[in-house]
């Protein structure tokens, strides 16, 4: 029995007991407002790690829950796919390294059946594991493309995260570094 409504415990979070209305509501308001505090903080690595494994030992509970046959009914499967779903994007949406803002040239390629294009161009950002870019070539996410710097001639492949146009009619890209993680140093 969970106190104080005296249900049935349907999860545990945090060696807190929880039915499964309070688990939905309670645990899932606390994961929500722990994210958006951890979003509006300078990024900090050890406490993104946390989160995400608190995140992880979440999702188990309520996966669990989407099985277990006391819990059935669609409403309350719905919920429980519902908070699923804000997990895994809660958890894509933390960084895992600080953004700096720099300007590293660089030398972009997007390799396509259709479409083959190449750019010099520049980073607005970056982090360990991607950048920000100005691009003049229309690319769509999930696209993969290959970076050269300019000043070392590394070179490494990145999966394409957002590409949209600035307020000043820029199209900017962000690429996460599909390969390696040291490749700005």
């Amino acid at each position: 029995m969970v106190e104080p409504c005296g249900e049935h415990a349907a999860a545990e979070v945090d060696t807190r007991s929880f039915c499964l209305d309070h688990f939905l509501s309670v645990s899932f308001q606390e994961l929500q407002s722990r994210h958006e505090r951890l979003r509006g903080q300078e990024c900090d690595p050890a406490a993104t790690a946390a989160f995400k494994e608190s995140l992880a030992a979440w999702a188990r509970q309520a996966e669990a829950l989407v099985e277990d046959a006391r819990f059935a009914d669609q409403q309350s499967k719905a919920h429980l796919l519902e908070a699923l779903l804000w997990v895994s994007q809660a958890g894509k949406s933390m960084r895992r390294s600080p953004r700096l803002a720099t300007a590293v040239l660089v030398w972009l390629r997007r390799e396509d059946s259709r479409r083959t294009w190449e750019e010099d161009t520049w980073t607005s950002t970056l982090s360990r594991h991607g950048a920000g870019f100005v691009c003049r070539h229309p690319v769509e996410t999930g696209a993969t493309v290959v970076l050269t710097r300019k000043d070392k001639g590394g070179r490494a492949a990145a999966r394409v995260v957002y590409s949209r146009m600035d307020s000043e009619g820029r199209r900017q890209i962000g690429v996460e570094l599909i390969d390696r993680d040291d490749f700005w140093d």
